[in-house]
């Protein structure tokens, strides 16, 4: 069955995605979307403007399941922080080859590694942060580096000061904010 793949992490991945979807439809739809791209980049590019000095040059080994190994990567690189390790649990040989299309030559991409593995190529490579699951949580906190939790987003929404742009939100008022890690 034929199946289209788009990519919703970081603000140049989302703004691609919605003219990629938007070109299939009729010219109306595609104004819409250039509209709604608009809208939301003043606001993404003030969180960019605001982190991106402080992570430039970091590097990140990630460990998640679905299209979370490639998808990621540029949300990151948006960031300024270079992929250099990433892989599935359960990838297929399409995934491996798609994910290539995302890093450079030089990122180690692994399958189905063990937690003895993850930490060794993380012991080897040395980077900033690792982005994984909650099993590899505690072991690399352990280790004194720095863990992005990536199965579960519940608590690291920015506050709303840093999401508002003019008049645009990208949440409600009313909704409890946490902490974003960086």
């Amino acid at each position: 069955m034929p199946w289209m793949e788009f990519n919703f992490f970081g603000p140049h991945k989302i703004a691609e995605s919605l003219r990629e979807i938007a070109a299939k439809f009729d010219q109306k739809i595609q104004d819409n979307a250039e509209k709604v791209i608009a809208k939301y980049t003043p606001v993404m590019d003030a969180v960019l403007e605001k982190f991106r000095p402080r992570l430039e040059g970091n590097t990140v080994m990630l460990y998640v399941g679905g299209l979370r190994p490639r998808h990621v990567v540029p949300a990151f690189e948006d960031l300024g922080i270079k992929v250099v390790g990433t892989g599935y649990e359960f990838g297929h040989n399409d995934d491996y080859k798609r994910t290539a299309d995302y890093v450079d030559n030089a990122t180690i991409i692994y399958d189905d590694v063990t937690a003895y593995e993850f930490e060794e190529f993380v012991k080897h490579s040395k980077p900033n942060l690792v982005a994984s699951g909650i099993k590899e949580k505690y072991v690399f906190q352990k280790m004194g580096l720095p863990f992005r939790q990536m199965h579960s987003w519940d608590y690291s929404e920015p506050s709303d000061r840093l999401w508002k742009s003019g008049n645009t939100s990208f949440f409600s008022s009313s909704r409890q904010r946490s902490l974003l890690l960086a």
